[in-house]
């Protein structure tokens, strides 16, 4: 019967190490789970069983010293010389194990990794950001050729405002794919030129909130591959200018698949003592 639970309890070591560690790492579960609570509980039942069956090996054999036994000093230290024989190195390959794979992740997250990482992202965000730039100086520039047409021309309708807008268009030179002026109601009042309807996309009434407000709202389509940009036009009455821009939609997958890389790298980085905790308890529970 001893052997048997002496047995159960070799055999249950490794399998909460384990268990652990599957919980800990790839469930991701968090503090509050009731499973990794059910786990954690296990493991101190376990360590609790563990220790007071040493100490009571320990003091089994501190008794029969005292009672100075046949052999009782002879097996003390014989035990102590082999507990140190089986320990000593047991912690050397867990120091070296440990160091290894520290080296191993020294090598994912070096500087010179890191700093490729960053520089991706960096030329990601930067072809982006010069997207916004430049599609909101152009936006701002359209409506201000519009605001200071209304101010010189007082009784302009919505047709006289389309000439406006086609000419106004036709001057930016980076080019704008599509123009509109719309009311707050996201109605369509006049579009400029090549300014289709089928490939008007209504903006939200957030985005025209925003716009109200001052703003000079961006609105990122990446199903379309373009940007828009929704801007209020001061000197008319209940009129927005609604612009869009094309650009490369293989880029900006790039953008997002190297922001996603980059978030999972940093998290990484940012876990990597817990992923060396999680190898030395897996270690230890086998060990």
């Amino acid at each position: 019967m001893q052997n048997a639970a002496t047995l159960g309890l070799v055999i249950l070591g490794p399998m909460l190490a384990i268990a652990t560690f599957v919980v800990l790492g790839p469930l991701q579960q968090g503090a509050s789970s009731p499973s990794l609570r059910l786990i954690l509980l296990t493991d101190l039942i376990y360590i609790l069983v563990v220790a007071t069956l040493v100490m009571q090996r320990v003091a089994r054999m501190i008794a029969a010293r005292r009672a100075r036994s046949a052999g009782s000093r002879l097996h003390l230290r014989l035990t102590g010389v082999f507990a140190l024989v089986a320990l000593i190195p047991a912690i050397l390959v867990a120091v070296f194990a440990v160091l290894t794979v520290n080296f191993g992740l020294e090598g994912w997250f070096s500087d010179r990794v890191r700093q490729v990482v960053g520089t991706s992202l960096s030329a990601a965000q930067a072809y982006e950001s010069e997207h916004r730039r430049d599609l909101i100086q152009d936006a701002e520039a359209l409506a201000a050729y519009l605001n200071l047409a209304r101010q010189s021309t007082f009784f302009l309708n919505d047709a006289d405002l389309r000439k406006l807008l086609t000419q106004g268009q036709q001057q930016i030179q980076r080019g704008l794919k599509e123009a509109y002026v719309i009311d707050g109601s996201a109605k369509l009042r006049a579009r400029g030129d090549r300014s289709y309807l089928f490939d008007f996309e209504t903006p939200t009434p957030q985005d025209i909130a925003r716009a109200d407000k001052g703003e000079t709202v961006i609105i990122q389509d990446w199903d379309n591959n373009e940007f828009r940009a929704l801007i209020r036009l001061d000197a008319y009455v209940d009129r927005y200018l609604y612009v869009s821009r094309q650009v490369d939609g293989d880029i900006l997958n790039l953008l997002d698949d190297t922001q996603e890389t980059a978030k999972l790298y940093q998290q990484l980085e940012k876990d990597r003592g817990k992923l060396l905790f999680e190898f030395g308890l897996l270690y230890i529970g086998f060990a």
